[in-house]
């Protein structure tokens, strides 16, 4: 078992939207985070996670989640799974707890048109 303490969080500004708090587990097939959005994220373009399964829990407030071809309202409660090498966007306000399996890296992560 491994217990991590917001107070030893890891904090990232992802971009003037978006701030990130870590949570660094030693176990590299999981990872965990809470996410603030303010806005669009990415600010223009789409994400991709070239590794990861992504699972989002809406923690607080509402927006949307956007592909190339729709945008899907989300709210408090509503779960998003997000597949390896799926594009999309966050937009809105609101708090997620987002898990990934295997563990999140930054070097899978990807700005993509």
């Amino acid at each position: 078992m491994q217990i991590v303490k917001q107070k030893q969080t890891h904090r990232v500004d992802a971009s003037p939207t978006t701030s990130i708090e870590e949570y660094l587990m030693r176990d590299s097939t999981i990872s965990g985070a809470t996410v603030i959005f303010s806005g669009r994220y990415p600010e223009k373009d789409f994400a991709v996670n070239t590794k990861s399964h992504e699972l989002a829990l809406v923690l607080s407030g509402s927006g949307v989640i956007g592909t190339k071809r729709k945008e899907t309202s989300i709210e408090l409660g509503n779960c998003i799974l997000i597949r390896p090498n799926e594009k999309f966007y966050w937009r809105g306000h609101m708090a997620l707890f987002m898990v990934c399996a295997p563990a999140f890296r930054t070097k899978q992560h990807k700005i993509s048109r």
